[in-house]
């Protein structure tokens, strides 16, 4: 039989998934396409990189490895360390055999930059999944794992530490960091952890040319809002937003921009007496210096009021804060989403209004959108009657959930007739692989009879039997032994290059959790 190209599949999820049957299903799919699988486990790769002794504690040992990744990161070029980690893994588990018609499944991906350095290396060989598993459920396999490596019942302090380890996983300690929440998205595929037989069959006949499947109704409207996201010119980010019926009718759509008198918004080409009045055109984010001038103001009120002396620099302040050491903890604060001075209507509104503009009423109506809402766009999306919101992003500055915990309902809820909106994540092809995955492929043979779709022939779309950039993975390959040099230097203060173990009674930089009596989902 013909040898196949090598695929890498990337594993994306969050902390406390249990991945065993999304690689059971990976396995059992790929080998009816005659492949072998082959697990790239990441933090056994970090550990015996940094020659990190065994730790039977599960919170120390999974906290010491997050740490450990990050530390990896923290000392490579734009945080791409684990990435170099990952495709020497690769390189090694290629060397020694002939090896072909084999996936390599990463488990996990924790950075974007990992995703970026694996998909120049290899192409159209690479593949990512994004599995996403409720926050409870994830929790409670997370306390479970904890307590059993302790030999303890299960209690409180266990979901603490769960929780712990959940945070940190969404959004690392910095840019470089590890952080789900920026990664989830990248997805080539999005699945959703323990209903994924039928979701993972149906990816792997995609990817191998079945010429049969096509679009689901989500999978459309979503690749719908990914281009009308694309018509934005916003400072910032580009969002899309489509309104369809039930039957999948666009009723409306529309995209971050400034809006434009007598409706609609600025785009490309737009004629009008008064020209193009786009941020681009303004040279300057109106929303950010309003947001420095609201931070300076309150920072000189607590210096009037002696909170803060009078030889402190205000500017210096506001500069740090906003762009400076401590950014990041302020795009964090919940005081960055009290304010908002965009020009700029967000993708939902300007869908919404857009269907009050042609007179569309949006009662029964799904709404989706390639990030998840706010809190400023909720409130009209449930006054508007549109009763179902599908995403791919998420928002963690909304607050949609808490302020509207009666009106909606998510995905951990139930919907038996409550009357509650249901706000649930996206599954299916992402928009970015729609086009690859569903072009046409021939449908009848030579005598117009319809094709058979082969598994023991079919090949991977586009991928190639070589390395796509192979000078470019030796040298990504290469910077991990020069990383973990300089980890151990910094570690012991010399320059040695001696290993440092790390043992569980002394998990340097480990944060301790502090008891809380009630755990959120």
């Amino acid at each position: 039989m013909e040898d196949k190209p090598n695929l890498v599949i990337g594993l994306i999820c969050p902390a406390g998934t249990d991945l065993s049957e999304i690689k059971q299903q990976l396995t059992a799919q790929l080998s009816i396409v005659h492949y072998k699988c082959k697990d790239i486990k990441v933090s056994k790769a970090i550990g015996e990189a940094l020659q990190i002794e065994p730790i039977t504690d599960e919170f120390v040992r999974m906290r010491t490895f997050m740490q450990a990744g990050d530390n990896i990161r923290k000392y490579s070029d734009e945080g791409s360390g684990v990435a170099s980690l990952i495709v020497s893994a690769l390189r090694a588990e290629r060397e020694g055999e002939h090896t072909t018609s084999t996936a390599f499944i990463i488990d996990s991906l924790k950075n974007p930059k990992e995703i970026d350095i694996l998909d120049q290396i290899y192409g159209r060989n690479f593949y990512t999944i994004s599995i996403n598993a409720p926050k409870e459920d994830r929790s409670q396999f997370l306390a479970n794992k904890i307590a059993r490596s302790r030999k303890e019942a299960i209690s409180d302090i266990h979901f603490d530490e769960a929780e712990h380890l959940i945070n940190f996983d969404q959004a690392g300690e910095d840019q470089t960091g590890q952080s789900v929440r920026d990664t989830f998205p990248k997805g080539d595929f999005f699945v959703e952890n323990g209903s994924c037989v039928e979701d993972i069959k149906r990816f792997i006949r995609l990817v191998f040319q079945d010429p049969f499947i096509t679009p689901t109704l989500d999978e459309y409207m979503m690749f719908v809002a990914k281009a009308t996201a694309l018509r934005s010119c916003d400072l910032s980010r580009q969002v899309g937003a489509v309104i369809s019926d039930f039957m999948g009718n666009i009723i409306a759509t529309g995209c971050n921009e400034v809006p434009y008198p007598g409706g609609g918004f600025y785009f490309e080409g737009r004629t009008g007496s008064i020209g193009d009045n786009r941020d681009k055109e303004e040279k300057h984010d109106p929303n950010f210096n309003e947001v420095k001038r609201s931070v300076s103001e309150f920072l000189g009120i607590l210096k009037s009021t002696g909170y803060i002396s009078e030889d402190q620099d205000l500017s210096k302040i506001a500069d740090n804060l906003l762009h400076g050491e401590h950014k990041k903890d302020m795009e964090n604060a919940r005081f960055r989403n009290l304010i908002e001075f965009s020009r700029v209507v967000h993708a939902e509104m300007q869908a919404i209004t857009q269907a009050a503009q042609i007179g569309r009423p949006l009662a029964n109506t799904k709404l989706y959108c390639t990030t998840f809402p706010c809190h400023l766009c909720a409130r009209h999306i449930i006054s508007s009657g549109i009763n179902e919101v599908i995403y791919i992003e998420p928002y963690p500055k909304s607050l949609t959930t808490s302020l509207y915990h009666r009106e909606i309902a998510s995905e951990a809820d139930a919907t038996d007739g409550s009357g509650k909106i249901s706000f649930r994540s996206f599954r299916g092809i992402s928009p970015t692989l729609y086009q690859r995955v569903f072009a046409y492929r021939k449908r009848k043979d030579s005598y117009e009879a319809i094709a058979s779709w082969l598994p023991e022939q079919a090949m991977p779309i586009g991928a190639v039997t070589e390395i796509v950039r192979p000078q470019f993975e030796t040298f990504v390959a290469s910077q991990i032994a020069t990383i973990v040099e300089m980890i151990h230097c910094g570690e012991t203060g010399d320059n040695t290059g001696t290993p440092v173990a790390v043992e569980a009674e002394n998990h340097a930089g480990i944060t301790p959790v502090e008891p809380n009596s009630e755990r959120s989902g």
